[in-house]
């Protein structure tokens, strides 16, 4: 027989296990002065206090699970260590919490392999080791921390070590498996030693291993490897004259498991192999990042141990052991999750109730908005060994024997290690081992691409480098973005909305494919629409496969309407008349293209359109540089290449300013007041064109119950937040000046921000029924907000390839931007197919129409995992 995991089953005497204290003060209260790499002296007060607050021992000590130590309040197995510290000198000072074997313990002849004690060690709350254990205690690092530069005022940081043995220890007489026999677990011991120790020469981990219970990425758990191919961190980023070659092996003891991963060089295996074996060129000091996701062959839970393994150019630096608890893909459904909005918050971090997983998002804290979700980042992309990599003609190089890398905007700059100039020369043998850019025509601060020479070749003026490594960048997605569910309120309460590159939040619903947005405050479900097929793109994600402007078309006219702020409404009011603006730049003639002027117009005003009109003199046409002497003359125009061209604004020109510009009047049919451009009388383009698609699509639909397809819908509040809260940009109606709204305010500002709560204008809250807005929509249905495409991932600006409301289409948010007076046109945000946001949306433009619906908060999962390619299906409660 064995016998593990419980107490009252174990027959041994008291197990005793001490942590003895070591002298590990490196430094203590004296002058420190050091040579830094650049030859600057640095000096300054440091100094370290140690203090112990208990020793730690266990007594009748049983193998037991984590959730078991960390439950106990006595002090068995617990030791409490204090670090003080001061630092006055420019840099910053580490220090190493290392673990060292004890003495022997008198009566006790049997000591517990180290592989078998669970080590777990915390800071002020914050886990740092959770439950690793080690091959062995030879002076074992499991930590490093510093005391950061220019720190006057002592720090204080307080430690708490805890250590259990195994749960998974087995002890018997009888089991061929078994770790330990009964009569030597009776004469067992543990002794162990904490050093803290100041020594700068190794204070890098070569391997460390971050991982917790929240660590979870779209339904799958994973943990962090860090691999180093240095110690001193003073070294860090320093170019080695021969590369490191680092291998990291992961195996687990679960043959059901299996592993994938992406790092911080940028590399994205999806693939799942049972064995990670991993190999690193490293021509410099640094550190790597893998993201490792390991996940069971099926759908069902487990356990793994895991078994790490670091060598360096074929040596062995590092070897641990780590448990991992596995959850098959279908989390919900597997572990009694049924209703989506359970599913929703629990799979995020694989919670075992709704409430820990709201904790559990909570403490993610607020999302970046100022940055894209995933995060891009650059990284060194290095061939080695590449014949014939570059060549120039004439041109001395620039070299150097060293270079730095910016991972801010993917550009290398080289120098010398000495502090001297970069060189300027010919290529020749003398350089060997230098790095170059190039050309001298290059430049050597901001190059992209750079190259370590081995061999060159000379023939005439022609210098080529006909063996060396080929250095430049690619495009990283962070492991560190942000993904999955953040939480902030609504109008209704905690919503948590999904954010960044997700991938389990996709519904198949009413025959079509939806992807989920986000859980309102009043636990109904928030959906986009993604299309008629599994996995569609571009305009195969839009309604009718097409795209529409977002303003009303009127009469015959040949196109929307853009020209007034009022168009930016979902709804809008039409209170016109003519209107003459002030005068302003204008810049949108094409210079060397003639336009028809006259001096005189008229109003169609059942078309809403202007005509050029003879007055006194037949129209001419002419650059508008041409033009710049007659304008006198020839005032009017509707920039039209035609002679009967018609415009919604009519151009009154000026004077002339430079080639490309001209001062013009605009002369419209426009609001009167900012009060009529929020009567909502008539409903935009893109409201007929989202309501006709939900009236023939979804209205009389069954499911396979025959319960109807719009009884799963619910009604919610769809914002198109017309407030102006810039004064100096409020106008709100005039042409002559500009109105910036809410949105855009928030979204453009240095540190933005997202807000899922719509104006306090109730004609701003569209809905279908008047207990949650204005009850204007002819149906629950309407369009995603731009702050609603922040919080998934979305920047004003900047293209986002990898965040899950990205479709290779553009398409319409609701969402007003601003009214620019300069061109006289309405502009509504927008998402172009590189997933920028994008506020400069002209109303009169064609984008794609994707409609968002919410679902009521207790549909149920009739089956799938959210993956794309099974996605949620629904049923009734």
């Amino acid at each position: 027989m064995f016998i593990m995991k419980s107490k009252k089953n174990l027959i041994l005497s008291s197990v005793l296990v001490m942590l003895l204290l070591v002298g590990g003060v490196t430094y203590a209260y004296f002058n420190y002065s050091a040579t830094g790499e650049r030859s600057e002296i640095v000096t300054g007060q440091i100094y370290m206090n140690y203090t112990e607050n208990s020793n730690i021992y266990l007594t009748n000590a049983f193998p037991e699970s984590k959730e078991q130590a960390l439950a106990r309040t006595d002090e068995n197995g617990v030791f409490n260590f204090t670090i003080d510290g001061k630092n006055t000198s420019k840099y910053d000072i580490y220090y190493g919490i290392n673990l060292v074997e004890g003495e022997p313990i008198d009566g006790k002849t049997v000591a517990i392999k180290p592989e078998h004690i669970m080590i777990y060690l915390e800071c002020d709350g914050e886990v740092l080791i959770d439950g690793i254990r080690y091959s062995d205690w030879d002076n074992q690092r499991i930590w490093v921390e510093k005391i950061e530069a220019g720190t006057n005022t002592q720090t204080s940081k307080n430690y708490t070590l805890r250590m259990w043995i195994d749960e998974n220890v087995k002890i018997s007489n009888s089991s061929p498996n078994a770790d330990y026999k009964t009569d030597e677990w009776n004469n067992a011991y543990v002794s162990l030693k904490v050093n803290v120790n100041g020594n700068l020469d190794t204070m890098n981990m070569p391997l460390s291993i971050e991982t917790s219970d929240t660590y979870v990425e779209n339904n799958k758990a994973y943990f962090i490897a860090k691999i180093s191919n240095f110690y001193d961190m003073n070294d860090l980023g320093k170019t080695l004259d021969n590369a490191d070659n680092m291998n990291l092996k992961i195996t687990g003891t679960n043959s059901d498991i299996v592993f994938s991963y992406k790092d911080s060089e940028g590399n994205v295996i999806e693939e799942t192999s049972e064995t990670l074996d991993l190999n690193y060129i490293f021509n410099k000091n640094k550190t790597v990042e893998i993201q490792v996701f390991v996940t069971p062959k099926n759908d069902t839970n487990s356990v793994t141990d895991l078994n790490f393994v670091l060598t360096r150019n074929n040596e062995e630096v590092q070897r641990f052991h780590k448990y991992m608890t596995i959850y098959g893909n279908n989390f919900c459904l597997n572990n009694g999750f049924d209703k989506l909005y359970d599913c929703i918050l629990a799979s995020d971090s694989l919670a075992t109730d709704v409430e820990t997983a709201k904790v559990n998002i909570e403490a993610k804290g607020e999302p970046n908005l100022n940055d894209t979700a995933p995060t891009y980042t650059y990284v060194e992309d290095i061939t080695y060994d590449v014949d014939d990599v570059y060549s120039s003609t004439g041109y001395k190089f620039y070299f150097g024997d060293s270079y730095e890398f910016n991972a801010t905007n993917g550009t290398y700059r080289i120098y010398n290690k000495d502090g001297s100039g970069v060189i300027t020369d010919h290529l020749r043998d003398t350089y060997q081992n230098y790095y170059t850019c190039g050309y001298t025509g290059n430049g050597y601060t901001s190059c992209q691409t750079i190259y370590r020479i081995d061999l060159i070749s000379v023939s005439g003026t022609t210098y080529t480098i006909t063996q060396g490594d080929l250095i430049t960048y690619k495009v990283s997605t962070s492991i560190r973005s942000e993904v999955g569910l953040y939480k902030t309120e609504d109008d209704y309460g905690d919503s948590y909305f999904y954010r960044g590159d997700v991938t389990n939040n996709n519904v198949l619903f009413g025959g079509y494919y939806w992807k989920i947005i986000r859980t309102n405050g009043d636990n109904s479900i928030r959906l986009i629409y993604n299309g008629e097929s599994v996995n569609a793109t571009g305009n195969a994600t839009l309604i009718n496969n097409t795209e529409v402007p977002y303003s009303q078309r009127y009469g015959d006219s040949t196109g929307a309407r853009y020209s007034d702020p009022t168009f930016v409404g979902y709804m809008y009011g039409k209170n016109f008349d003519l209107q003459t603006s002030n005068v302003t730049t204008y810049a949108y003639f094409a210079p060397l293209t003639e336009y028809y002027f006259a001096d005189g117009y008229e109003f169609d005003e059942e078309k809403e359109v202007f005509r050029l009109k003879k007055i006194n003199l037949e129209p001419v046409s002419g650059t508008f540089a041409e033009m710049k002497d007659s304008y006198a003359t020839y005032p009017y125009t509707c920039k039209s290449t035609s002679i009967d061209g018609e415009c919604q604004v009519l151009l009154k020109a000026n004077s002339w300013v430079s080639d490309t510009e001209i001062k013009v009047q605009f002369i419209s049919y426009s609001s009167v007041d900012k009060d009529s451009t929020r009567t909502n009388e008539l409903s935009s383009n893109v409201k007929v064109q989202v309501e006709n698609w939900y009236n023939t699509n979804i209205v009389g639909k069954n499911d396979e119950s025959s319960n109807l397809i719009t009884d799963y819908i619910v009604d919610g509040t769809f914002c198109n937040d017309r407030s102006t809260p810039n004064e100096t940009y409020a106008s709100g109606y005039s042409l002559s000046a500009n109105t910036y709204y809410g949105a855009h305010v928030r979204l453009t500002a240095s540190d933005k921000v997202a807000s899922l709560k719509c104006s306090s204008d109730m004609m701003d809250k569209f809905s279908y029924t008047s207990s949650k807005g204005n009850g204007l929509l002819d149906y629950p249905v309407a369009l995603i907000t731009a702050d609603e495409v922040a919080f998934a991932g979305g920047l004003t600006g900047v293209k986002n390839e990898n965040f899950y409301l990205k479709n290779a289409a553009y398409y319409w948010t609701m969402t007003p931007s601003n009214f620019y007076s300069s061109y006289a046109q309405a502009n509504v945000s927008c998402v172009y197919p590189d997933g920028m946001l994008n506020i400069w949306g002209v109303v009169a433009y064609s984008l794609g129409v994707r409609p968002v619906i919410n679902l009521r908060s207790d549909v149920l999962i009739s089956s799938g995992d959210g993956t794309i390619d099974n996605p949620f299906t629904l049923k009734l409660a």
